[in-house]
């Protein structure tokens, strides 16, 4: 396999600190470990305390609906943004200031990631 393009990438050098987090979950009664961006544990976390599951039981949840082909960290991924988009109203995206044409709405949604760049 071809190596990844990094004209997208700030990293300056191969050796940079990676901003994934590896984690162990249980699926399918099975342990096994999965390497997602920390905002990704984070949200979901969210949707297993909204839903009053356990991580353990969201993963094998998406596990037994994803299609074959489908990683599982990119089935959660698709389902995270599916199910934050399901929950969302025209409210809660003026509240956040969406829509309004604010040149910096991008930077303020990747807040999280710059201030992480800063502390590595």
């Amino acid at each position: 396999m071809p190596p990844r393009s990094k004209r997208f990438s700030r990293e300056e050098s191969d050796d940079a600190a990676s901003t994934l987090v590896i984690r162990n979950v249980v699926v399918l009664n099975k342990r096994t470990s999965l390497r997602m961006e920390p905002e990704m544990w984070d949200a979901l976390n969210d949707v297993a305390r909204r839903e009053q599951k356990t991580l353990h039981d969201i993963c094998t949840q998406i596990v037994e609906r994803k299609p074959g082909g489908a990683s599982l960290t990119a089935a959660i991924r698709v389902f995270l943004v599916n199910y934050y988009r399901m929950s969302s109203t025209e409210d809660g995206h003026r509240g956040a200031g969406h829509g309004q044409g604010d040149p910096d709405i991008i930077t303020a949604a990747l807040a999280p990631l710059r201030s992480e760049e800063e502390v590595v």
